[in-house]
């Protein structure tokens, strides 16, 4: 018969054996689970990448992003694990070159949807003119920010935008913030209500002495240059000129004029190509109001001859 010193040794060695067995068999189903998550994770097809979906993009096609993206999740890493799993996959770098190639996306932003898909959303910048100087050309987006060089290609011609020069030479980087929101609404302005209010066609090419001046030179497709000032409101430099050319100059006479200029505050000055002085026309408001009075008397010398009649 056991002591029960010998009881207990016996017991203790029961336990040991019944833990060590809990903890091998605890490793076992660790190492089973571990193997089967990394194979599911790394090695099978369920994590593989097998649709990208675009959006946002207008100027860019859908190819062309594909085309940044697919050598990125192509081929293996040490020959073995797939590139293309969701997991694995290096959105910061596929951000990083596709915005270096396409400088007109302004951000991008790229989702992992799972189990198999990727999801690459854009905003691009919009284009709003070209700036020039020192014979380099810049296209510049809503913030007035050169984003990008601009080159002169059947394709940028259709779009068929601005390009505003500045004459004193500076040098611009990409990144640069070169014109004010404002001065750039001022700028295309002046296109779009000399088209609208007085049927005057403008070349693309416009003019700037320097940025500072706030000089603006337009040439028209009619012949005469006009010289604008954005410290005048555009809607009142464009009444002036309205009224100049409708009780002033004679419209065949237009093709003669070598410029107008609008750049004082109610006055206007304008110049004949064969060498005619400057001429200066009345502030807009002595001439509407002389036109006014004319009609005026007009038309009561006609109620008189009515009477007398």
């Amino acid at each position: 018969m056991l002591s029960p010193r010998s009881q207990r040794i016996n017991k203790n060695n029961n336990s040991r054996r019944k833990f060590s067995f809990f903890r091998f068999l605890f490793f076992l189903i660790f190492i089973a689970f571990a193997t089967v998550l990394i194979y599911a994770l790394f090695f099978s097809p369920f994590l593989e990448i097998t649709s990208i979906e675009v959006n946002g993009n207008e100027h860019i096609t859908e190819n062309s992003i594909l085309d940044k993206i697919n050598p990125q999740i192509s081929g293996k890493y040490f020959d073995a694990i797939k590139k293309n799993n969701l997991l694995l996959i290096r959105t910061g770098k596929i951000k990083k070159d596709i915005q270096v190639e396409f400088r007109i996306i302004k951000e991008i932003t790229i989702k992992r949807e799972f189990p198999s898909k990727l999801v690459v959303s854009i905003i691009e910048r919009k284009s709003q003119m070209v700036f020039c100087s020192t014979n380099n050309c810049f296209m510049l987006d809503e913030n007035g920010e050169a984003y990008d060089n601009y080159f002169a290609s059947e394709e940028n011609d259709k779009n068929n935008f601005i390009i505003l020069r500045e004459e004193s030479s500076r040098k611009i980087n990409l990144g640069e913030v070169i014109l004010e929101k404002n001065y750039m609404e001022y700028v295309q302005g002046i296109k779009r209500e000399l088209l609208a209010r007085l049927e005057m066609e403008v070349e693309n090419n416009f003019r700037v002495v320097s940025l500072i001046s706030k000089d603006i030179r337009v040439k028209t497709k009619e012949g005469p240059e006009i010289f604008f000032n954005e410290n005048i409101e555009l809607e009142k430099e464009i009444e002036m000129l309205k009224v100049v050319l409708e009780n002033k100059i004679e419209k065949n006479q237009r093709q003669d004029l070598e410029y107008i200029d609008l750049r004082i505050d109610n006055k206007i000055y304008y110049k004949f190509r064969d060498g005619t002085p400057s001429q200066i026309a009345k502030d807009t408001a002595t001439t509407n109001a002389t036109t006014q009075a004319t009609a005026s008397d007009s038309s009561d010398e006609n109620k008189n001859k009515k009477k007398k009649d």
